[in-house]
Parts: structure tokens; C-alpha cells; sequence
């Protein structure tokens, strides 16, 4: 058998197919549980199961490496690795060096650190040692040890690969580098830091002169160049913040080398599996803050390197709040990391913290409406439940809670979901990892707005209108991008700094959030997508600089325009195309009408002064607003949708009467889609749903009928649209899970599940309908009615059970 990825989907022996994976850690659970473990993961529908192997673990003293449990029943890797296999189950390994997990040191040794913590750890500029987990990741001794540890494991990885006919089918190549940085809100000063630092200019510019020249500095040589101070201290002019942009810059190639030499200390140690690396940044069930650690890794994306991107999920309390959270994560992910699969390497599945008390209800709702925005690949975490040892342990001896199976491998009530979800992924496969979303609208990113993990306080020097990292979050993330998704657009993502004319001439409108600071390059994209014909949303700001700070005016002269003034209001309203009393943000940047007179003033403040106007551009337009709305009242509602409706899109493949309803449509290439329809609120709400068939094109209503229905609280469903019951017959639509198909000879079973709240409606098509004769729930007969194309079945779904659906067919 073969394992790998090829663009955006995992394969086995070259079939494309969902990675369905779940955690379990050997040595956080007795080895005579192990197989209690597995039966119930292999029961669960997993294929895969991934663990850490940490290196602390089996090498708890120096020089002594132990992979078969001669030291402790739970050190035998190798016997572990053999029961999976036993059981039928794939393996993802996990060998650090970090592997984080909530053990004490990060998986580092504890002989390690105790040797050499004053030399490896990271220091911030003083000298001083930083309360973080993380080390100097280039510290000549790290390195030494870490080499130590890849000459045993690696081989002994490559020994059981896939290839080799064991059951290890990916690596996960170190864990969340930037994390330590991003946490402590600090850089490592090290001296290996400054040298590569020094290093990493020397590449980036020609001359000390043109440094000195953009940081007013008076450096004689590159050799003299002094780190950047720490975090703490305020930007004493924009020439100190051009330097605080290349410091950045030069992480993302710190991170960059470090996980090549780590692949590479791998690969030349035999190991052949695909690898990836884990992307985290939930805060307290938010994902604002993600995308700062998704640029961390930006010169690891695309070709830069093999790695694989995977998504750290974990939105703990799901609710309105943060339904929209996960999908920008994975449209940023995918935009950034380019052509590879989109994986959640660690899937909310149970909590970490004690007082967030999961349920399966909220867990369901996520995972559908995960596997509607994009996922091909999923890792529960935690499947069980571990109990440290002794020490071991960061918050003590229990690891996770509310999982599908205790440490004793007792079942909860988390584990009939993942077994369902199974079912769910296992029937309609196909269609979920060929789907793809259709969108004529383009929302861009634009990754430097997120480098800011070492950003120091800004007071005004620098004379920004807008500082980016102060309203990203009400701005862009939870106010453009939930807005879109709350009024159910679809749109595709596209990263700013790869984007051009030609890759955004498929879409009627692109929307960019832009500050004073966006590069000259980036800039030149964006006006050659408009003077091609393209329509253009910008907001709160037509930039004036690049983000070195040298002045850079492109948008503002192919425009021919320049703001004349700025507006601060308490309590600010902005006039905006017919929708008035519109609360805005300040400053509002202004524009006397004298130099709009071949513009259209869309936009006024309350002292009537125009801040907002639409102009032409070569073939295209641009529409620009000097404030930015977010999405905090319903009136934001309707001017995203005016403004919308103005590119002529079609901005909807599916929409609901309810706008309290969340739906999703996706589809495949071979005329079937998949569906996902969701309540995020805590109260039911009825309405009914309308979405595109994928053949025809036609408008299909759930219900069938075009009635009303209610909808369930925190509940979604996810349909497969057209899926294949038999050459002749097929689902057009089912309300109910659909966990199985089965064909025996003139019947056709189907098992179903459905919230006991919601109408079961299974909508037939094909051919094969004209021999349909009757149909029965578990033996009962249903209504059944008959409209010439379509056979449409109604029924009840039963409290927390499966039901069977057969349908008796003419021979």
C-alpha cells in the first residue's frame, strides 16, 4: 500500500480519501488498556490512530533509548505500533524534538534542561533567560542532542513505514515553533539569532547604505547591526518601525530553516512518510488571533518546502459567537499553504481545560460544518483520555476530559458521535473530498497585517491613520468576514502578496482590507485587477507607504485622488449609499468634492463631508470607504448586501427565509454536491432552504414542497446532494444522516439518523423512480408521494437511534 498527498487531497494507492484519525497516547494510558483503546477506535470507523513519541519518554536518561518497554510496560513503541497494525489502523507518529502536549518541558528530557538550560534557552535583548518552554532553536548543543535523538527514532520510524509494510503512514516534524514567541510576546536574542539576522540582511539588501538609509541608522558595515529592541518598547519614528518589519520578516525564515533542517535530518535518516507541522491559535473558543501564527510559516508554503499545514481546532463553547471562526482559518490556511490538503491535526474532540465542559450536540454542529468549509483530513483530539506520568504532567495527572473513552477505555457519551461521523464520511466520501465551493466574490489577505507577534506599542509617531493590528479584529475578521458568512455569500480567499490580474479575473468583486501600509508590488496587483475589468471594494484606507515605510502611492495616483482631511465623532454615523445612520469607526478620512467630480460619492459623515466614493478605472471600478463598519448592529446587514449586489455575482449557491439559518453549498465536479445547513443559535428556528442542483441548475427547496420547517437548536445537517444509491436511482436530498446504503436485490436499505425535532424528508430521482413501490421506517409505511421526476418520502427520525429505510423496488 502507498501513502501521500497530490494537491489538495490525501491518497491511498492513489484514491483520494478523508484522513480520519484520532488521538490516543500510549504512554498516558496502562499497556494492558491498549487494546481495549483500539477495538474501540477501530469500532469508532478511525483509520488512523496518532500519538507523540516523546523524546523525553524514551530517553529519560541520557544515552538510554528504549522503544520496547525493557524500562516501563509504556515505553514499548514498538509493541504499540504492532497492536495498531493488529487492530487495522494506520499510525501518525509524532517525534518532536517539541511535542508540547501539556508535558512539563515541552518533551524536552528533563537531563537536558537540567544540563544545559542556562545555554539553550531563549534570552530576551538584557541577557535574561525568558519564562517560556522554548530554546535557542539553533543553539549548537540543541542541535548535537536533537541529532542524537534523530539517529535512534528516525530509523526506527523508516523500519515500520507503510513502505516497509508497517502501519506509520505520516510524520509530524516538530510542534507549534512559534508558539513560545508568539505567547511570551517574545523574541529569542541569542547570539546565533544575531548572526543569522545579519545574514538574512545581507540577502535582503545591497548595501548598508540602503539599511541606514530606511531604519536611520549609521551602520559602516553589516557586522555592526543590532538586534531590535524587545516588544516592550515604543516605536520612536516610522524608520523604527521599518526595521521592526524586517525583524518579522526575518522570523518567518527562522522558523522556515529550522523545520528544513529538521526534514532534512529526517529524510537522510531513511524516513519516507509525508510530514506536517501544526498551526495553533485559538484564544478561549476565538480564532482572531490565528492567522498570526498561520504567517509565521509563510516561507514554508507552497513550493518552499514538502511540509504539510495542519489546523489546530479547538473552538471550545461553540455558538453564533464564533461559527464563523473556523472557516477563515482554513480559507487562510489554504490560500497561504497553496495547493496541499487542508488537515486538522488537532480536532477539538473533549477539552483540555476542566471548567470548558464540552457537549457532543455543539461537537456535531462543528464537525459538519467542518467538513462543509474545506476540510480532507481530521485528527480528534482527544480521542482517550490520558493520565500523566508520574511528573510528567503540566496541569497534573489527567490529560483532557469529556473524550470518547476514558484512560481506562470506558465510553463516554462523546463516542457514538465519532463513530457516527464515521458512517457519515464513509457514505459519501467521494463527494466530500471533491467538493469544491463555487464563488464569484474574492476576499483578499494580506499576510503582513498579521506579522505582529513581536509588534511593540505604536503612540502616533509613526503617523498612521490606521494601525492594523488594533482593528483587524473588528474590522476584518469579525466584522467584514462574519458578516459574509452570516449573510451565507460564498467568496474564496486569495492571498494579496501571490495574487495578480489574472488569478482574480474570475471574480465580479474583490474586497481588501487596507491600512496606510501595503507594498508597492501588492498595490500594482490590485490596479492592474481593476484596469482589466475587474471591481474592487477597499477599505478603511487608499495606502501611502510601503511596509518598510518608503512612500508609496500607487492606488492613490492611478486614481488621481488624495484624502484632504480626517474626521473624529463621538459616537460616529456615516450616510452610505441609501442606508443611513450607519455606525462607523474613527477616524473617517475625507475627501473634498472638488477632486471627486468624475467620482460617485457613496458615502458622507455626520457633518456631511464626503468619505466614501466609486470611480472608474481603466475597464473596472473602485469602490472605497475611508472607515470601516465591522459588524456589530443590523444595519451593517444591508450595506454589505447593497454593496454586494452592486458586482452583479451571483452571490448565493444556497440561502435560507431564515437568515438566522447558516447554509453551505459545495460541489463536485461530477455533478453531486454537498450541503450543510446549521442552526447556531440556542433557541430552534424554522424557515425552509433553497440551493442549486448540480446537474441542472435548478432551484431545489428543503423542504421539497416549499413549506416551512423547523430547524433545531444547535443542530446542523450535511447533505450529500445526488448521491448514488444505483445506476438508476439516486438521493437528491435527505434532512437525516445518512450512515449506510445497502442493496438487496429488489430493496434498498438505508440507515438514517436525524434529530427527532427535524422532519426526515428523503428526496429520490433517476430513472429508477418509476419503480419504486412502497417504503418503510423500520417496517412502518411512510407517506410517500410521487410528482413525476422526483419521489419525496416524509417520516420521523427517532430520539437518539438509528433508523432503516426500505424501499421496495419493482424487478
Amino acid at each position: 500500500m502507498t501513502f501521500g498527498f497530490k494537491n489538495n487531497s490525501f491518497h491511498f494507492n492513489d484514491k483520494k480519501v478523508f484522513l480520519n484519525s484520532g488521538e490516543i497516547h500510549y504512554f498516558r494510558i496502562k499497556r494492558k488498556f491498549w487494546d481495549k483503546h483500539l477495538e474501540a477506535a477501530k469500532e469508532a470507523g478511525l483509520a488512523t490512530i496518532s500519538t507523540y513519541v516523546p523524546w523525553a519518554w524514551h530517553e529519560s536518561v541520557e544515552g538510554v533509548f528504549d522503544f520496547d518497554g525493557t524500562s516501563c510496560p509504556e515505553r514499548d513503541l514498538k509493541g504499540w505500533l504492532q497492536r495498531c497494525q493488529a487492530h487495522g489502523l494506520f499510525c501518525i507518529v509524532k517525534p518532536g524534538p517539541f511535542i508540547l502536549a501539556e508535558t512539563r518541558g515541552a518533551g524536552l528530557p528533563d537531563w537536558f534542561l537540567d544540563q544545559y538550560h542556562d545555554q539553550v534557552k531563549m534570552h530576551n535583548s538584557k541577557g535574561e533567560i525568558v519564562q517560556s518552554d522554548g530554546v535557542s532553536l539553533f543553539h549548537p548543543i540543541y542541535i548535537e542532542k536533537v541529532s542524537l535523538w534523530y539517529d535512534h527514532i528516525m530509523p526506527f520510524i523508516s523500519k515500520r513505514e507503510i513502505s516497509a509494510g508497517g502501519p506509520i503512514i505520516m510524520m509530524q516534524i516538530c510542534n507549534e515553533i512559534g508558539v513560545f514567541s508568539w505567547l511570551a510576546h517574545q523574541a529569542d536574542y541569542s547570539n546565533d539569532v544575531k548572526e543569522r539576522f545579519v545574514h538574512y540582511l545581507t540577502n535582503e539588501f545591497s548595501s548598508i547604505s540602503e539599511v541606514n538609509s530606511l531604519w536611520g541608522t549609521n551602520y559602516s558595515d553589516f557586522g555592526q547591526i543590532e538586534l531590535p529592541p524587545d516588544s516592550k518598547l515604543t516605536f520612536s519614528s516610522k524608520k523604527d518601525r521599518a526595521r521592526d518589519y524586517e525583524w518579522h520578516r526575518f522570523w518567518r525564515t527562522y522558523y522556515g530553516d529550522y523545520l528544513r533542517m529538521l526534514t532534512n535530518m529526517a529524510r537522510e535518516r531513511g524516513v519516507t512518510i509525508p510530514f506536517y507541522h501544526n498551526l495553533p491559535g485559538w484564544i478561549y473558543g476565538s480564532g482572531y488571533e490565528f492567522p498570526v501564527n498561520i504567517t509565521m510559516y509563510e516561507d514554508l508554503f507552497g513550493d518552499k518546502s514538502e511540509i504539510i499545514f495542519g489546523i489546530d481546532h479547538i473552538p471550545e463553547f461553540l455558538s453564533y459567537r464564533n461559527m464563523h471562526d473556523d472557516r477563515i482559518i482554513n480559507d487562510i490556511t489554504q490560500a497561504m499553504q497553496g495547493n496541499k490538503p487542508l488537515f486538522a491535526a488537532e480536532f477539538q474532540c473533549g477539552s483540555r481545560e476542566y471548567h470548558v465542559v464540552t457537549n457532543p450536540r455543539e461537537m456535531e454542529l462543528f464537525y459538519k460544518a467542518s467538513l462543509a468549509h474545506g476540510l480532507t483530513g481530521w485528527n480528534y483530539y482527544m480521542f482517550s483520555q490520558g493520565r500523566n506520568p508520574r511528573q510528567r504532567g503540566y496541569s497534573g495527572e489527567t490529560f483532557y476530559w469529556f473524550t470518547p473513552l476514558t484512560p481506562e477505555g470506558n465510553r463516554t457519551s462523546a463516542f457514538p458521535l465519532v463513530k457516527r461521523m464515521s458512517k457519515i464520511i464513509n457514505t459519501a466520501e467521494n463527494i466530500i473530498v471533491e467538493a469544491k465551493r463555487k464563488a464569484e466574490i474574492c476576499v483578499l489577505f494580506y499576510p503582513h497585517y498579521y506579522a505582529t507577534e513581536l509588534e511593540r506599542p505604536e503612540d502616533g509617531t509613526c503617523g498612521l491613520q490606521y494601525n492594523y493590528s488594533h482593528i483587524r479584529r473588528p474590522a476584518y475578521f469579525d466584522g467584514l468576514l462574519k458578516a459574509f458568512q452570516v449573510l451565507n455569500i460564498d467568496y474564496d480567499m486569495a492571498d494579496l502578496t501571490k495574487a495578480s490580474a489574472d488569478s482574480l479575473s474570475n471574480y465580479k468583486q474583490v474586497w481588501i482590507f487596507s491600512t496606510d501600509e501595503m507594498n508597492a508590488r501588492d498595490q500594482q496587483a490590485i490596479v492592474n485587477y481593476v484596469e482589466k475589468g475587474g471591481n474592487l471594494v477597499i477599505f478603511p484606507y487608499l495606502p501611502d507607504r510601503e511596509m518598510s515605510q518608503k512612500p508609496c502611492k500607487i492606488i492613490r495616483d492611478a486614481l488621481s485622488i488624495e484624502p484632504t482631511g480626517r474626521e473624529i465623532i463621538d459616537s460616529p454615523l456615516i450616510d452610505i449609499y441609501d442606508h443611513k445612520d450607519i455606525k462607523c469607526a474613527n477616524p473617517q478620512i475625507t475627501y473634498a468634492e472638488d477632486s471627486l467630480v468624475d467620482a460617485k460619492i457613496i458615502a458622507r459623515t455626520i457633518r456631511g463631508t464626503a468619505c466614501g466614493f466609486e470611480k472608474t478605472l481603466g475597464k473596472g471600478s473602485i469602490v472605497h470607504i475611508g472607515t470601516w463598519i465591522g459588524f456589530d448592529t443590523e444595519g451593517h446587514k444591508p450595506v454589505y448586501e447593497s454593496m454586494l449586489k452592486r458586482s452583479g455575482a451571483k452571490l448565493r449557491q444556497a440561502s435560507s427565509s431564515n437568515e438566522n439559518i447558516t447554509v453551505r453549498e459545495r460541489f463536485t465536479s461530477d455533478a453531486s454536491a454537498i450541503l450543510f445547513v446549521g442552526n447556531y443559535y440556542n433557541e430552534e428556528h424554522s424557515g425552509s432552504i433553497t440551493y442549486t442542483h448540480p446537474a441542472s441548475g435548478e432551484a431545489i427547496n428543503i423542504p421539497y414542497s416549499g413549506d416551512i420547517m423547523i430547524w433545531p437548536a444547535l443542530y446542523g445537517i450535511l447533505i450529500p446532494v445526488c448521491l448514488d444509491v444505483s445506476n438508476e436511482l439516486s438521493i437528491l436530498h435527505c434532512t437525516s444522516d445518512v450512515l449506510g446504503i445497502a442493496e438487496k436485490e429488489n430493496l434498498v436499505e438505508i440507515t438514517l439518523f436525524g434529530d427527532r425535532d427535524l422532519t426526515g424528508e428523503i428526496v429520490f430521482e433517476g430513472s429508477g423512480i418509476q419503480k419504486i413501490k412502497s417504503a418503510l421506517i423500520d417496517g412502518e409505511p411512510i407517506v410517500m408521494v410521487k410528482n413525476g421526476k422526483r419521489v419525496i418520502l416524509t417520516y420521523q427520525n427517532k430520539h437518539r437511534k438509528e433508523i432503516i429505510l426500505t424501499v421496495t423496488r419493482a424487478i
